[in-house]
């Protein structure tokens, strides 16, 4: 009675607990899932995303935009392959949603937009766009600024070689890039970028 006593005891300590994060741990499948449940650190700050993003839907006027927004960044974070890439994607976002940075006016393009080998920096300012489009994992870059025309911006360099068509709708960025734009060979921008911050971005001089 006492060995299946201890045993049911042992089966229990290695069953993540259910409450470790803001998703039921015995229903995890993942990889993402799985590190949340059995990392204390990624557990905790899964809880705490999980009531930042309560109270910012709650005092935010347009919840469909917090929530798009949302989406976009877990849809980011679960590209991530190891711990530290998640451990980097909940401090980015917790620092988004507890306002450490200025938050972008309702409507504003303002943020960071990823896809899986690019990354799209934006700050949207009296209807201008300031841009930094980091391509191929570092390989490929170009920053600039054009004009907004409602959703849409157009970026033109004749020298480079490069026209930028940047389409932004709820929570991406549509970028299409015609020429080199001096990214080299075979390097492009073109791609759709899921937002997974809301904060304004921090371009190198």
């Amino acid at each position: 009675m006492r060995i299946v006593l201890w045993a049911f005891l042992v089966s229990l300590a290695l069953i993540p607990s259910a409450q470790a994060a803001s998703f039921d741990c015995t229903k995890a499948s993942s990889f993402v899932e799985k590190a949340i449940c059995t990392d204390k650190q990624l557990s905790s700050l899964d809880d705490q995303l999980a009531g930042l993003y309560k109270a910012a839907r709650a005092a935010n006027a347009n919840a469909a935009t917090v929530e798009a927004d949302q989406k976009a960044w877990l849809s980011w974070r679960n590209q991530c392959a190891d711990p530290a890439c998640l451990k980097k994607a909940y401090a980015d976002r917790i620092a988004a949603l507890s306002g450490s940075s200025p938050a972008p006016a309702s409507g504003s393009f303002t943020g960071t937009y990823k896809m899986k080998n690019g990354e799209a920096l934006v700050q949207e300012t009296n209807g201008r766009i300031k841009f930094s489009i980091n391509a191929a994992c570092g390989l490929g870059e170009v920053a600039g600024g054009a004009a907004l025309t409602g959703d849409t911006a157009k970026y033109v360099d004749q020298d480079a070689d490069c026209v930028l068509s940047f389409k932004f709708a709820a929570g991406k960025l549509d970028l299409t890039q015609d020429g080199t734009c001096g990214m080299g060979l075979n390097v492009s921008g073109s791609g759709t970028y899921k937002r997974v911050s809301t904060a304004p971005p921090k371009f190198e001089d």
